[in-house]
């Protein structure tokens, strides 16, 4: 989805033009400063060869060099399509998280297993059946559900600022990526159980696996659709 996020900025400040143009003042200082702050942070991430840092500091550029040139007013505009630009900064960095998302995943599907009746053992992030021929899965690294929760956020946040009004409501729906994302993929995960004990591990591993991820994406965005309509319904309220 890296690919599609500058695109998506370059979209909003096009349909901000506008606006932009009325706000346009004249060159501010504390623009300049905010240039001069990511000019070094771009040369500490240089040095340190810490690019992440590097290219938190073009975001910033994106958002300091018309704040710089054009006043305040531009900035306050320019906030939300360069801090979109940061879904486009690799985050392996929080790679940490994945142990926890994959021993989440393997102890809601041992509960629903066992809740309905296919006996499963849980060592870790393994799943042993007890039923029938019997199948043991290990819920791997790219199967925790850390990618599917990037571009989640990443789309969610785009449809919240498209849709809703509102600071409020669009934080609100922005922070409901996070649980759909880890539902949708502790739903492919049980669901990959339940074709690994009816029609094998093979089945289960080979073909469903490849291709269940889009269709838990695409119920991931249908919830998502559903929560921004009951978000959009909530009354009007003075904050």
């Amino acid at each position: 989805h890296g690919w599609l996020v500058p695109l998506f900025s370059a979209y909003v400040v096009w349909t901000r033009r506008a606006e932009l143009r009325r706000a346009a003042g004249r060159p501010s200082a504390r623009g300049l400063a905010a240039v001069a702050a990511g000019l070094a942070l771009f040369w500490l991430g240089s040095r340190g060869g810490q690019m992440r840092l590097c290219q938190a500091a073009l975001v910033w550029e994106v958002w300091a060099v018309p704040f710089a040139v054009y006043g305040g007013g531009v900035a306050r505009l320019m906030v939300f399509p360069a801090a979109y630009l940061c879904f486009c900064i690799p985050l392996g960095f929080l790679d940490f998280f994945t142990v926890r998302l994959r021993l989440g995943t393997a102890a809601f599907a041992a509960s629903v297993l066992n809740g309905i009746g296919i006996p499963v053992v849980r060592e870790g992030t393994g799943l042993q059946s007890l039923a029938g021929e019997g199948f043991s899965l290990d819920i791997a690294d790219p199967c925790s559900g850390l990618r599917s929760l990037f571009a989640m956020t990443a789309l969610t946040a785009a449809y919240a600022f498209l849709t809703l009004r509102g600071r409020v409501r669009q934080w609100l729906l922005f922070l409901c990526a996070v649980p759909l994302a880890v539902i949708g993929n502790a739903v492919r995960i049980f669901s990959i159980t339940l074709v690994a004990r009816f029609l094998g591990t093979e089945a289960a591993t080979g073909f469903y696996h490849d291709y269940s991820g889009y269709v838990v994406f695409l119920v991931g965005v249908l919830l998502m659709l559903q929560a921004g309509t009951w978000i959009a319904r909530l009354p009007p309220r003075r904050w």
